[in-house]
């Protein structure tokens, strides 16, 4: 005949808080603390930093001199695509300027030439490309 397992009749009560849990058993009592910590940024919080120092000595101005190093790469590339930004300016206007120029001399060559009606539609349609230009700016700003 089998030996029969004996029920395990042992209760449980769980207190929660939000730092500290309790478990309460007919035989001992156990305290478990959580404790959680959070930082956002690049930067850890000084206790974070204390504890860093206290395993590797020279962690906290090895962190910070990474953070200077990013910090500095990250202002250059941001100089960089300013700068990028102010030639590719510069070439529109100049590409602009160029076109206007061109087609109000075409327009003045088809004049000259006894051409009216081209140089009327040339005209008009160097116009209408600077007034589509300035509308299309206002309308839709960056």
């Amino acid at each position: 005949m089998a030996a029969r397992k004996k029920p395990l009749n042992k209760t449980r009560t769980e207190v929660l808080s939000p730092n500290t849990s309790t478990v309460q058993n007919a035989n001992h009592q156990r305290q478990l603390k959580v404790e959680t910590s959070r930082f956002e940024g690049p930067i850890p919080s000084p206790e974070i930093f204390k504890q860093y120092a206290e395993i590797i000595p020279d962690a906290p101005e090895r962190i910070l001199a990474v953070f200077e190093q990013d910090s500095k790469h990250v202002r250059d590339i941001e100089m960089s695509a300013l700068n990028a930004q102010k030639g590719d300016n510069k070439r529109v206007h100049y590409m602009a300027w160029s076109l206007v120029m061109t087609g109000f001399i075409m327009s003045g060559v088809f004049a000259w030439i006894d051409k009216d009606a081209l140089a009327m539609v040339t005209l008009g349609t160097t116009i209408g490309a600077i007034l589509y230009s300035f509308l299309k700016r206002d309308i839709n700003p960056k």
